[in-house]
């Protein structure tokens, strides 16, 4: 079986790399049938029945080692498929008088068991920062409790669901173990992206969305002018994560440039269309600063992507009603020019400045310094639609400046990590990504809805476990006296030049 290696440019095992430049991730028929199944029984059988299939799930999770395949297909539980599924449709009853848990929750739990019980340990440059993080949550749950809260024992149970996915940041690192792994995982995603662009295209041509949720009449559409359907907005930020990682690295790809150039295409269209003007902007910053900093000065790349992109553009112009909702997304970015004329709700169309974030502000103005943690207030008044004023609230400003400083702390080391590496060094190109990435990011936290917080749910964690876990993959891989694997069984001391970092 040919394996192919970025440190290596021919394949292991055969004459020729066959593995290099392809399109779609083996057992990807597999991974359909598995996703087709879950969605006939999750919609169509009877809950035992479901619950049966679930736990079947949940063992061949267990006995598998191919991690990036499961990740994947878990993360479409909660994330989607052609608008099947998502939050809080695949759960398992397990707990009298509690509610359901969701199936991806198990996932999280079982990954857990299996990196403590692996032999591999890897070096992740912010873990005392993260071990900083986890006592400041457990310290909101105790000052959560004294501010006040209420409720039955499933009130409790909340809070240990809102903790939970943060546990993929301590077996993540230790189930995905080289670049491999995660360029696997990134050919599903892809997978996943492409069908969710292609469900939006379907629903803003039909008005009705496969699964039924999202249904509209001719009149309604007309009226309406447009409307703002978003699938796989996890996919979406993976995708083109993974695309711009692939692209800016000066070693064999695994997957067909072209083809990352139409997911590129597809994250950016899924953004444009659902007319999302925070993810529009930050995508468009992303893509800006990739071109200039992250992207190798190959013409012929730039070339490639810029036509491939155009092409999107004038393929989607060519039919009416795509027109009307790329003139709809226009119509309503253009509404923020409003703002430097002194509206701030946009025409409108924004009450994020003069609704919610007041409010938000204000509850966090009776308890400044520590916010309220997991308490009541929080729950009644917390809003992620205002990402930076709901973090306030809810860790104080202690917590957000712990936040805010683990990726400002990220994205430094990193940087200075650049810095450092000689410019023929093949892990180099990949970095400028990250902090890129994380930029735009940010921006969508600050604009559209809230992406960091000390409580989250499964779909919200795992793009940020896969990002942090990979930005740590490349700080080690940028270590010249680091082996190719950047995780060993029984490892040795430390290179002094990590130490010293």
């Amino acid at each position: 079986m040919c394996i192919y290696s970025q440190e290596n440019t021919k394949a292991k095992g055969c004459g020729s790399v066959k593995n290099k430049n392809k399109i779609f991730p083996e057992r990807l028929l597999y991974f359909l049938l598995l996703v087709i199944t879950t969605i006939v029984i999750t919609y169509r059988a009877p809950g035992v029945l479901a619950s049966i299939w679930y736990a079947f799930l949940l063992v061949l999770y267990y006995m598998s080692k191919d991690e990036a395949f499961w990740l994947a297909f878990f993360l479409v539980t909660v994330d989607g498929f052609m608008g099947f599924m998502g939050l809080f449709s695949v759960t398992l009853n397990v707990l009298p008088d509690l509610p359901a848990i969701e199936l991806c929750q198990f996932y999280i739990i079982l990954s857990f068991v299996k990196a403590a019980m692996s032999r591999y340990r890897p070096f992740i440059f912010y873990k005392n920062y993260l071990q900083l993080l986890l006592v400041y949550i457990i310290f909101l749950i105790v000052w959560g409790q004294m501010m006040g809260y209420t409720g039955e024992l499933n009130a409790y149970f909340r809070i240990i669901k809102q903790i939970l996915p943060f546990l993929l940041f301590y077996s993540l690192p230790r189930l995905f173990t080289d670049l491999k792994t995660y360029e696997r995982f990134f050919g599903f995603i892809f997978f996943i992206l492409i069908i969710g662009f292609l469900t939006q295209l379907f629903t803003i041509l039909t008005g009705i969305s496969p699964s039924g949720t999202i249904d509209f009449t001719e009149q309604q559409l007309s009226e309406a002018m447009g409307f703002r359907p978003f699938f796989n907005g996890a996919a979406t930020l993976l995708g083109l994560l993974g695309a711009l990682f692939l692209l800016s690295g000066r070693a064999g790809q695994r997957y067909h440039k072209v083809y990352l150039y139409i997911c590129i295409s597809s994250a950016v269209g899924m953004v444009f269309l659902s007319a999302t003007r925070g993810w529009i902007i930050s995508f468009g910053l992303i893509l800006i600063l990739a071109f200039i900093v992250a992207l190798p000065r190959n013409t012929k790349q730039i070339i490639g992507l810029t036509v491939t992109l155009a092409l999107f553009f004038l393929l989607g112009l060519s039919n009416s009603k795509i027109r009307s909702q790329a003139v709809y997304s226009f119509e309503r970015l253009s509404t923020l020019e409003s703002i430097t004329e002194g509206d701030i709700t946009a025409e409108g169309t924004l009450y994020r400045l003069n609704l919610r974030g007041p409010k938000v502000m204000n509850k966090w103005k009776e308890n400044p310094i520590f916010g309220w943690g997991f308490s009541d207030e929080t729950r009644k008044y917390g809003d992620g639609h205002v990402g930076n004023q709901n973090l306030l609230m809810t860790t104080g400003i202690v917590g957000f400046f712990l936040i805010v400083g683990f990726l400002i702390y990220f994205s430094v080391k990193l940087f200075l990590r650049y810095l450092k590496i000689p410019r023929s060094y093949i892990y180099r190109n990949n970095i400028p990504v990250f902090l890129i990435f994380l930029a735009g990011w940010f921006i969508i936290h600050s604009t559209s809805g809230q992406q960091f917080n000390v409580m989250a749910l499964p779909l919200q964690v795992i793009p940020q476990v896969v990002f942090f876990s990979l930005g740590a993959l490349q700080y080690n891989k940028s270590i010249k006296n680091l082996p190719t694997s950047h995780v060993q069984k029984n490892p040795a001391p430390l290179p002094a030049e990590i130490l010293n970092l």
